[in-house]
């Protein structure tokens, strides 16, 4: 008898199925299937297993190799923006009258102009954001659930005043990583090319990038990391493991040695910050923060007359501040109520609201 090929889709993996008016045979389906009729190309009276893995509850594990996958394509979207971007200045220069070799060796310095800077920033996280919001739509649809709780958009259950307060308590997390950058300087020293973006910088588009350097990563990489992938893994792993997968990915999104460790530790605490709230915007607020405030103080330095090394006195006073932030943003995550881990398929059905132990 003929049989017909059926394409399925898995939490974005493509699954084959073959089907028959007196036969069902499955490949990795969603869900755990009693099989009647056992494949032609089983052993004889050997029934077909292709059920995802189970916890021990019975309840099926989403499958996780996708994320990775989609990771990759992600970060081959944001290089090939470069290239693109890299071309065309490169075909500009030489329309001016320089040869192949002059424009090369004049590509790094033209990617240090504000404009240019700005524009890949900007193209670089819309084309990644879109990306996973195609992802997410799709995965949504498997899952059984809406793209907010995919991708924990839901607006979490705390006051404005936490908000601040995991934002100031983001300081100590984001000195210890520069802490460790310093260390690794010793023994590998970082690029210095980004120095030449902060003296090009005028003040007006000083402003245009402190803006879109918060704004723009802030969102779309907090919707990536800690939206759509660290939430599927935390229905696969522990948080602890969960967090810290999505951490070591963040962190090698930024390539140097300098930007993974720098990347890996503050994707730590965003992760704790998502996994604790069960919304990625307390961690948008953060991510911005730090971005926008770093680079405040970076081109402060070059143009606004920072000082290199701040007072004393303003590091005792700034240090006790955002120590006791950070304490109390602990101390706040900690007295969040969870809520339950959903299975692909029942998410809709089963996931709590989060909500806080108190208002705060």
């Amino acid at each position: 008898m003929p049989h017909h090929l059926v394409v399925c889709l898995d939490d974005l993996a493509i699954q084959f199925c073959r089907v028959s008016s007196d036969q069902f045979i499955a490949i990795a389906l969603p869900k755990a299937f009693v099989m009647t009729n056992p494949s032609p190309y089983a052993p004889a009276n050997e029934a077909l297993d292709s059920s995802p893995i189970s916890n021990e509850n019975g309840q099926a594990k989403p499958r996780i190799w996708p994320l990775f996958v989609i990771a990759l394509i992600e970060l081959v979207a944001m290089i090939g923006v470069q290239i693109v971007m890299a071309v065309v200045v490169l075909l500009q220069k030489m329309s001016t009258g320089q040869n192949l070799q002059e424009a090369a060796n004049n590509l790094p310095a033209e990617f240090m102009r504000p404009s240019i800077f700005i524009l890949m920033i900007v193209l670089s996280q819309v084309i990644s954001g879109l990306l996973i919001w195609f992802f997410a739509v799709l995965s949504a649809r498997r899952a059984n659930c809406s793209l907010s709780e995919r991708l924990g958009l839901g607006w979490p259950a705390i006051s404005g005043y936490s908000f601040g307060l995991f934002m100031i308590g983001s300081v100590p997390v984001l000195l210890v990583s520069v802490a460790v950058v310093i260390l690794i300087e010793k023994v590998w020293p970082g690029d210095q090319s980004v120095l030449e973006l902060y003296r090009n910088l005028t003040t007006p588009w000083a402003v245009v990038f402190i803006i879109v350097i918060g704004v723009l990563p802030g969102f779309f990489e907090e919707l990536s990391f800690r939206g759509f992938m660290q939430r599927r893994l935390l229905q696969r792993f522990r948080p602890a493991v969960a967090i810290g997968i999505t951490s070591v990915v963040f962190g090698l999104f930024h390539v140097s040695p300098h930007g993974i460790a720098l990347a890996t530790i503050v994707g730590v605490w965003l992760g704790v910050i998502a996994w604790r709230t069960n919304s990625i915007w307390p961690g948008v607020f953060c991510h911005a923060f730090i971005n926008s405030g770093w680079n405040v103080y970076q081109v402060g330095k070059f143009h606004w007359g920072f000082p290199e090394i701040p007072s004393t006195m303003f590091c005792i006073i700034g240090g006790t501040l955002t120590l006791a932030a950070f304490a109390l943003s602990l101390k706040k995550l900690y007295s969040l109520r969870l809520h339950t881990t959903a299975t692909p398929g029942t998410m809709g059905m089963t996931e709590q609201t989060l909500s806080s132990a108190g208002p705060a």
